[in-house]
């Protein structure tokens, strides 16, 4: 029996359905549909009766299924202390759940279709990222490091390769020459493909260490995420040494930024308190008003504080079979919320909202946190 199933997470499906609603005003799917069949529980208690065989499969089902955008954001977890990773394993086994039951299709299908018309990855980046990365980039025969450059890092933050070049040459740090891009599969789990899933991230992982990788550096909260814990949870053992770029320096050289963390870095990945130490400095202090948990503050470098109850501008992954309103809406009210703070700079830390931001025309004084690394 895989480990990785339906009847391994029984008890973390039960708890995911009870009914919780003191997220309902942080919910990204539910504050964009306005319905509370996009509330998590509410999610987990329609896939968990087609499982047991208590409702019929359907295409509404998993339209609602297939609607959240993984954030971890209005979740059980966020209130009661448990585990940040149950509701969005258990979202993965319920679109496999569907899948399987041939609902679907032509988000499979897309999925399947961008990977080949890309060549193994799910984003094309363009011929000038490849000369800027390689340019860029402190490369060595012989390292045993890999500077892991996931798809999207690579196609949407190659302008800001250089800076990262320059911080690792400041560290000393020369990365084998292929250092991407790399697609790390996530869009497999995210679909509920679970066994493709596994199967190219365990290749994944088997070829890094083929090379000779002994130490990975990860670029993105995506990429960290992936390479422990969701190997971790999957079973994939490794001897990797993954590392995040942001535990590499000292301090990001923020100036009057707005820092919007990710849901990969701040939820998933627990990271929020490393960022806040990257970006704080001694004499800041609260704005009076402003939200108890999604603080601000003044009298230093940065304007707010990143906390779990962050706000999403957007998916951290391809969303293959998502409702495009829904997509826009949860963009909308994200922007929203960072616009609360007046700031110099709007430091993004995820590629995918960064590619958002640009995409929507939000470029004034945007900054990518591999730029200002120290």
């Amino acid at each position: 029996m895989r480990e990785f199933s339906l009847d391994a997470y029984r008890f973390q499906i039960d708890r995911q359905s009870v009914h919780m609603d003191q997220g309902a005003c942080y919910c990204p799917e539910y504050l964009a549909a306005r319905a509370m069949c996009h509330y998590p529980s509410r999610v987990a208690q329609i896939a968990r009766a087609v499982w047991l065989g208590q409702l019929p499969p359907s295409e509404y089902g998993a339209d609602i299924v297939f609607s959240s955008i993984l954030s971890g954001q209005g979740e059980r977890w966020q209130n009661f202390g448990e585990d940040q990773n149950d509701y969005l394993l258990c979202m993965m086994l319920f679109r496999e759940l569907f899948v399987n039951q041939n609902f679907k299709p032509d988000a499979v299908a897309s999925l399947h279709d961008t990977v080949k018309k890309n060549d193994g990855h799910i984003i094309k980046a363009g011929e000038n990222a490849y000369e800027l990365w390689k340019e860029a980039v402190p490369a060595a025969d012989g390292s045993t490091t890999c500077l892991f450059v996931d798809d999207a890092t690579f196609a949407f933050t190659s302008r800001c390769a250089y800076d990262l070049g320059v911080f690792l040459k400041s560290r000393g740090i020369a990365v084998q020459p292929q250092f991407g891009p790399f697609f790390g599969g996530f869009e497999y789990f995210a679909a509920g493909l679970i066994d493709e899933g596994y199967r190219h991230l365990s290749g994944l992982v088997q070829a890094l260490q083929e090379k000779g990788v002994r130490r990975v550096i990860t670029l993105s909260g995506q990429s960290q995420y992936l390479l422990t814990t969701l190997c971790d949870k999957l079973g994939i053992r490794h001897d990797l040494h993954v590392e995040s770029i942001l535990s590499l320096c000292g301090s990001l050289a923020v100036d009057k930024g707005y820092l919007y963390g990710g849901s990969f870095f701040t939820r998933y990945l627990r990271m929020d308190g490393l960022l806040n130490r990257l970006s704080g400095v001694p004499g800041e202090r609260d704005v009076p008003n402003s939200w108890e948990f999604v603080p601000l503050v003044q009298g230093g470098k940065r304007t707010n504080r990143v906390t779990i109850w962050q706000a999403p501008v957007s998916a951290e992954y391809v969303p293959f079979g998502a409702q495009q309103e829904i997509l826009e809406k949860i963009y909308k009210a994200g922007v929203e919320e960072i616009h609360r703070a007046s700031h110099r700079q709007l430091v993004v830390c995820d590629p995918y909202a960064y590619d958002a931001l640009v995409k929507h025309g939000c470029t004034d004084h945007l900054v990518y946190f591999t730029s200002i690394l120290k």
